[in-house]
């Protein structure tokens, strides 16, 4: 079977997802993407096949592609149902969600809207970081990669009907957000309280996109303070 794969460039689990479609002998053509807002490469233009397979990748793929897989087009979501779009772990950590997930889904027109396949679920620990919880994601996005195109290797497109009818209980959220809404998220107010600083802290920071306050048009970043473990403004 004839396989377009998106994935992310310099991605380990990327080239797991790839070795590991090799092992079950799909034809693969793949296209790794660096950053939002590429455009997809001329040569798979004329690519026609039986499955599209998006894992990790940052395209936003055309109804006239998805529609060249024969029997599916298949997005693996860094979150659960109730985490479509964008900074899904974000704003599980802001919220205090208990659990998070990870989502195999049908690709339509819409981001993050078609049919579902499954949706595993997992806790969110309470020392939980953007890092930690993006790190056990990747994973357990990984393990539903394999297991989903495994059985799609042994049971073709009577697997995804059965997946689908398995998982008709599972309902996108209608809280689709967007980068934007991330981004207004990691702008801290500068009347904020103690608990909500930390609480923005815990759901945005990383150390290349770290939360901000806005000051006459100047950006100011937190900074970890390595020797006393505590954040400061700079």
């Amino acid at each position: 079977m004839k396989v377009l794969f998106f994935g992310r460039n310099e991605c380990e689990f990327t080239l797991k997802a790839i070795n590991h479609l090799n092992r079950l002998e799909f034809e693969v053509t793949s296209v790794f993407s660096r950053e939002r807002g590429e455009v997809l490469p001329e040569e798979i233009g004329s690519w026609i096949g039986h499955y599209i397979f998006c894992f990790r990748s940052l395209y936003i793929l055309p109804k006239t592609l998805l529609d060249r897989a024969k029997i599916a087009a298949i997005n693996f979501h860094p979150g659960s149902a109730e985490y479509p779009g964008s900074g899904c772990a974000n704003f599980a950590l802001y919220e205090n969600a208990t659990q998070y997930g990870v989502t195999a889904h049908l690709m339509n027109e819409k981001v993050d809207d078609g049919e579902i396949l499954e949706c595993r679920r997992f806790p969110i620990l309470e020392d939980d970081s953007v890092d930690s919880l993006l790190g056990r994601t990747h994973v357990k996005m990984l393990d539903l990669f394999f297991d989903i195109t495994s059985g799609i290797s042994s049971g073709a497109d009577d697997y995804i009907k059965g997946l689908i009818q398995s998982a008709n209980h599972e309902k996108w959220s209608d809280k689709n957000r967007c980068l934007k809404d991330l981004e207004k998220l990691s702008i801290v107010d500068l009347g904020v309280s103690e608990p909500e600083l930390k609480r923005i802290i815990r759901a945005t920071y990383t150390k290349l996109f770290p939360p901000k306050v806005m000051i006459h048009g100047y950006e100011f970043v937190l900074k970890p303070d390595n020797t006393t473990r505590k954040s400061n403004l700079r």
